[in-house]
């Protein structure tokens, strides 16, 4: 490990060197996770471009200094900027290799063997390196070589065959989970794999598929298949073993997510609704009983949902301590009183796009907290960490740093 503090109360990771040249989501959001644990983590981005990232989601009112899809997965880290087809830049590369503790990396298999910079090559060159890679298929199998984003992944794990309503067609969700998930795999094996290093000496390469990540996030329902042999149906905001549970549209156009997950709650959702007949009803007293009528269920309680305003049931519901919460739009789940008390949105200043606000880990423990920082411009700290991890004279860094392009605060 490189030279930290490991006093009690320092972040786990405090110490711990990554070499970070990921790309878009699946990577960054990896890495950030280390990030977040206390790790030092050096950006390989390409001179002159950047991450692709950088150059997405460009939404109104913002200008080409607004990397707001970029800012998401890259705060708390240095960027080094690289043109890794130039021979003498994968030699740079390989020393910072030689300095680190992980190399993290999502290109496509054999992409980075072929920039001077694949397992074999690293693992001989510093044997304790954790190395992982991220791809959409992994790094061997039939399916290895094709390229691979989220959606893609979503629809190749099953994930889409069971998302949207019954009639319709298979739906992504909303969000770049598989990108999300695939990252949280990958930030948990290259932690188990450091402590390994620590104990043995030796390092090892970790290869993550976004697919393999996908489909073991699925849980009970890819059990139905794999036990039962049967394909869980699309059964829209429904759960097929629960009722009632779906989402009900109040009388003020908001909709309220309710779930019965036991039998002590459908008394509780009967109280709240004022309907003590549903819960002197013997025929509903169960859950099997319940979910066998699961459309009339919801739609009883879709009818006395529509008739009072959204907060009002949703305090009655707390009151009876049943699973509720209002469907929010993002910029409700910020404003929300918990995410605001929890502290999970950071505030940062950005030499160039300003006050800028990103998403915080997730967690809150009693351990120290790592420092954060703003995402890095294009190739910031090429000069620092030079110096810093290689040794090099601060005037030749400069000098390069000039030649690669590196932005400047």
């Amino acid at each position: 490990m490189s030279d930290g503090s490991d006093a009690k109360g320092s972040p786990p990771l405090s110490g711990v060197r990554v070499l970070d040249m990921t790309q878009v989501i699946a990577g960054p959001f990896c890495s950030t996770m280390l990030a977040d644990m206390g790790a030092e983590l050096a950006k390989i981005e390409r001179a002159h471009v950047g991450d692709d990232t950088r150059h997405m989601g460009r939404y109104k009112d913002r200008g080409p200094e607004d990397q707001d899809y970029f800012f998401a997965n890259n705060r708390t880290r240095r960027s080094i900027a690289l043109d890794l087809k130039q021979k003498a830049h994968q030699e740079i590369a390989q020393a910072l290799a030689c300095e680190a503790d992980v190399f993290v990396e999502n290109y496509a298999p054999g992409k980075v063997g072929v920039l001077g910079l694949g397992w074999d090559e690293l693992h001989a060159l510093n044997p304790k390196l954790v190395y992982c890679s991220i791809s959409g298929f992994g790094q061997t199998g039939p399916n290895s070589g094709r390229p691979a984003l989220d959606p893609i992944v979503q629809a190749a794990s099953g994930l889409m065959s069971v998302t949207g309503v019954p009639d319709g067609e298979p739906m992504q969700i909303g969000a770049p989970v598989a990108d999300a998930i695939s990252g949280m795999y990958a930030a948990y094996a290259i932690v188990n794999a450091i402590r390994v290093a620590e104990r043995d000496g030796e390092g090892q390469h970790i290869d993550i598929s976004m697919q393999d990540a996908m489909i073991a996030a699925l849980g009970p329902r890819m059990g139905q298949t794999l036990n039962a042999h049967e394909q869980p149906p699309r059964v829209g905001n429904a759960n097929p073993l629960r009722a009632p549970s779906d989402i009900y549209q109040a009388s003020d156009g908001e909709y309220v997510s309710i779930i019965c997950h036991n039998d002590g709650f459908w008394a509780g959702i009967c109280r709240a609704l004022g309907k003590p007949e549903w819960e002197a009803d013997e025929s509903l007293r169960k859950i099997a009983q319940r979910t066998a009528r699961r459309d009339e269920v919801n739609n009883m309680v879709r009818e006395v949902i529509a008739t009072g305003p959204a907060d009002e049931w949703i305090e009655k519901l707390d009151a009876e301590r049943v699973p509720v919460s209002k469907v929010y739009d993002y910029a409700g789940a910020h404003a929300d009183r918990q995410v605001v008390h929890r502290g999970l949105i950071r505030d940062f200043d950005h030499s160039k796009s300003g006050h800028i606000r990103i998403i915080g880990p997730p967690w809150i423990s009693t351990m120290a907290e790592p420092e954060f920082t703003a995402p890095p411009l294009l190739g910031q700290h090429t000069a620092d960490v030079l110096v810093d991890w290689l040794g090099w004279d601060a005037d030749k860094a400069e000098a390069f740093a000039d030649e690669v392009g590196a932005e400047t605060p």
